[in-house]
């Protein structure tokens, strides 16, 4: 758990999303910006009196160990390190499955585009081949607002389907992903598995791993560091952001109330701003400047055209969903927090 009292605090709000008590949970991705919140979470609820077996799952131990050395004293936690790519053992008894693995950075698109294939795809085969051998298992997938590509809209509901560039190294990414949710469904018209999808928009969160590319993510952790805030573009583009408080409490609601094999859009309604809104409104919060720093990029096919990407939220809220933060109060607790845990170290 990250070293924060804001953090802990901010948790205690979210107990009330578990709604389940002595079922068995595997998060897969465990360590990162998602996965880690959601384990903070279920974790947290077992300390409030909830029963809860919680597995994490991930490459290295020793980085769950580090992560999560609060709850080592407790008999509901449990370390698998392992591989997503080879099939999970059968011998576990998971009750739901969020399955979070995944290359989820811009760097690693273009630099190993095999492997966020890979990840995406055999990740999620041995998930779906888990839930089709185990019948009582229900599993929940992260997808991303990539998978809609360009529709030629700002905003997108569940049943929208828009034009990916197959020949862009970088839609190894939206590809994989849009393979994934077919996969899914085909499971569940073919075998009866127990599944749907998290579609989720673009999320922060104090729990972002330290080598995030995301524009949003150098934009904090500039600011944190006291350094100016870079634009490396005009910003324009305008899409959905969700807090990772509110996107943990989107995900657990779309587990125990979404419909099989129904996907869900994770966004918030109040969250939504350009690229450069953000990166003003981190700057304004964190009291430091913007610097434009531009560069006339050649368009090749390791360039991500950007869009405009809003997501639309109604089947999420008709599942009695609703966000707590807007984007400037999550901006800025996200800051707090990191603030917080800077002067800790």
């Amino acid at each position: 758990m990250i070293a924060s009292q804001l953090y802990r605090n901010s948790l205690e709000t979210l107990i009330g999303s578990v709604e389940t008590d002595a079922k068995s949970f595997l998060i897969t991705g465990a360590s990162g910006l998602i996965g880690s919140c959601l384990a903070d979470v279920l974790l947290s609820a077992n300390s409030s009196g909830k029963h809860n077996r919680v597995y994490l799952l991930g490459r290295s131990e020793e980085k769950l160990m580090n992560l999560f050395a609060t709850y080592f004293d407790s008999n509901s936690f449990h370390i698998i390190e392992q591989d997503i790519c080879e099939p999970l053992n059968d011998s576990y008894d998971f009750d739901y499955i969020i399955h979070c693995a995944s290359n989820a950075d811009p760097r690693l698109y273009v630099n190993y585009p095999v492997e966020t294939m890979a990840t995406n795809l055999k990740g999620g085969i041995n998930v779906l081949e888990y839930v089709r051998k185990h019948k009582k298992c229900k599993a929940e997938i992260l997808s991303t607002f990539e998978v809609y590509g360009d529709t030629g809209k700002d905003k997108y509901s569940e049943c929208e389907t828009g034009i990916l560039d197959f020949n862009k190294i970088r839609s190894c990414y939206p590809e994989s992903k849009r393979a994934l949710e077919l996969l899914a469904r085909c499971y569940w018209q073919e075998y009866g598995s127990s599944v749907n999808i998290a579609r989720l928009c673009s999320i922060y969160g104090p729990t972002m791993l330290e080598d995030d590319s995301k524009a949003h993510a150098q934009f904090l952790r500039n600011a944190v560091d006291g350094r100016d805030v870079i634009l490396k573009s005009p910003g324009t583009t305008n899409r959905s952001y969700c807090y990772v408080m509110d996107a943990v409490s989107a995900i657990f609601c779309v587990l125990f109330h979404g419909e099989v094999p129904e996907v869900y859009n994770i966004s918030n309604e109040n969250s939504t701003a350009t690229i450069a809104q953000v990166a003003y409104s981190v700057a304004k919060l964190a009291g430091m400047s913007i610097v434009n720093d531009w560069v006339d990029a050649v368009q090749d096919d390791k360039i991500y055209k950007p869009h405009n990407c809003i997501l639309e939220n109604d089947k999420l809220k008709s599942l009695g969903w609703s966000g707590r933060y807007n984007l400037e109060q999550g901006l800025s607790e996200c800051l707090s927090i990191l603030q917080e845990v800077k002067i800790g170290q």
